[in-house]
């Protein structure tokens, strides 16, 4: 042993692996709207997406903020686990616990649509939705 370090057995390495945007809107339901069309914007490029079917969204949550992480992360989990791309987003109903949505799209076709960036999760780093002097605003980061 004499003088010899001990050999650590491992190290954590911190890594930046977000991406984030900001969305706005005259209304709260318009800056859901808006941050669900630049979500999928950041993903793929949504102009190449028609809004040929529709999705039907009722989600809830406790408050303002964690009902838009639940928004995108369902908009998430319908591209990643059942093959979604979407282009248009209607929100018909939006309360502080709860939102009800249309959403118009497509299933994937990897001859016309083409990621950009694969999203592993919405965070709740730097979240901010809030009404301003001008509307409203919403920063959002993502995991990728």
């Amino acid at each position: 042993m004499g003088g010899r370090h001990p050999v650590q057995p491992f190290r954590l390495l911190e890594h930046t692996a977000d991406i984030g945007f900001e969305a706005f809107g005259a209304s709260c339901e318009e800056v859901f709207a808006n941050a669900a069309r630049a979500f999928m914007d950041l993903m793929l490029d949504f102009e190449s997406v028609e809004p040929r079917q529709e999705c039907a969204l009722r989600l809830e949550a406790s408050d303002l903020p964690s009902l838009l992480v639940n928004w995108l992360s369902e908009i998430l989990y319908l591209v990643d686990a059942e093959g979604w791309v979407f282009r248009d987003f209607q929100v018909t109903g939006l309360a502080a616990g709860s939102i009800a949505a249309r959403a118009r799209g497509e299933k994937f076709d990897r001859t016309r649509h083409h990621f950009k960036v694969l999203v592993k999760a919405v965070t709740y780093h730097q979240l901010v939705i809030e009404e301003t002097a001008r509307g409203w605003r919403a920063r959002v980061y993502v995991d990728i």
